[in-house]
């Protein structure tokens, strides 16, 4: 095989296919390898790439270099694994007592339950989700098993514990882990919290002990995760979970995941990742679900589907399009919209605003919680 150095850039959708056909990427010269392998490892892709590409049997057609980088995020992304593997089983045991479900959320549900999403897949944290009327006994037992929160400040607490889904986010105070423990799958100051009990009724499931989301409930929470929310940071990795979910389902999960809709609503999310998908990721549909889609009383603008399409893809200086920064503030900017009400996201923008301004002339912790009271 023969590669040459050469100044063209790579496009937005010759990094996607690179994941849906890892052996399109065979044909890239050095200068696109290179790019390939910074771009990848940035979206945090670089080890499911590389995975992928060995199930088709073509490494070995890997230039060294960039086999010798793959291989080392292939082994991050294997300790990571390893480390969801072992803290799952320890908060098992921390909460085998309790009369209510610890469920895994998100990349560590994908891992627990083996799904096609767990290749490769990275962390920064493990998410878990427990009865909103048992989070604060949760929250204690967690502290006496070594899990601290994480410092914020006054107004950080308050707007975790009165406006979000989740509590400030926990480390364990030797092996380091971060956690974030939930009680919804949305902010409640949105007014779209979903019942959670109906919810896990028809999405929830067991395996070996450890409680996480079936395959349809996996793909609802990751679309609603991405597309209802105000952070774009990781987006292109939720995209090929996403693809990683629904490539090759039969249309018995489509039918669960509509029903999942009528439980919990967020049709609109679910509708904008599987047209995505079909038109970025070349996943065939089933016919009666298009025809669901277009059909539907959810209207998805032209401009709003282009925004979100760019946001979601992956971003980057080395490509064609660049690091698409616009698109991606103006996608946050539609998150916080849509996650709080008007006046609150006021109010809340004008207290960051005057609190970050605070912060630099007065110091980091003028706001810092006190940890002695007088």
């Amino acid at each position: 095989m023969k590669i040459f150095w050469s100044s063209a850039l790579l496009s937005r959708q010759d990094v996607i296919k690179a994941l849906v056909d890892p052996k399109s990427a065979l044909q890239f010269n050095l200068k696109q390898w290179n790019d390939l392998v910074i771009i990848l490892r940035h979206e945090k892709l670089l080890a499911r790439f590389y995975l992928l590409l060995e199930y088709c049997g073509s490494t070995v057609r890997l230039p060294p270099q960039v086999k010798r980088h793959c291989e080392n995020a292939k082994t991050l992304a294997a300790k990571q694994k390893a480390v969801v593997l072992s803290e799952s089983k320890q908060l098992k045991r921390t909460f085998q007592c309790e009369d209510y479900r610890l469920l895994f959320l998100k990349g560590a549900a994908y891992t627990l339950s083996n799904t096609s999403a767990s290749l490769g897949r990275v962390f920064s944290d493990i998410d878990i989700l427990v009865p909103k009327q048992t989070i604060g006994g949760a929250e204690r037992k967690l502290a006496i098993h070594g899990w601290l929160s994480k410092e914020v400040d006054d107004y950080d607490d308050r707007y975790y514990r009165q406006w979000s889904h989740e509590i400030p986010p926990m480390q364990h105070g030797t092996r380091g882990t971060v956690l974030d423990l939930h009680h919804n799958l949305v902010p409640p100051v949105s007014g779209k919290a979903i019942d959670m009990s109906k919810f896990l009724a028809i999405a929830g499931r067991e395996i070996d002990g450890i409680n996480v989301l079936n395959e349809p409930g996996l793909f609802f929470h990751s679309a609603v995760h991405l597309f209802f929310n105000d952070d774009y940071s990781a987006a292109f990795r939720d995209m090929t979970d996403l693809y990683l979910l629904v490539k090759d389902q039969p249309e018995s999960f489509f039918v669960s995941l509509f029903e999942l809709h009528e439980v919990a609503g967020f049709r609109k999310e679910s509708y904008i990742a599987l047209k995505l998908l079909k038109i970025e990721y070349d996943v065939t549909l089933p016919i009666w679900v298009e025809e669901h889609i277009e059909n539907s009383a959810v209207r998805i603008s032209q401009r709003e589907f282009a925004l979100l399409k760019i946001a979601a893809g992956p971003k980057h200086s080395l490509l064609e399009q660049g690091e698409c920064e616009l698109h991606k503030t103006l996608a946050e900017l539609r998150g916080l919209f849509l996650k709080m009400p008007f006046h609150i996201l006021i109010f809340h923008s004008c207290m960051k605003l005057y609190r970050t301004m605070a912060k630099l002339l007065l110091g980091e912790h003028i706001f810092t919680k006190s940890s002695s009271s007088n």
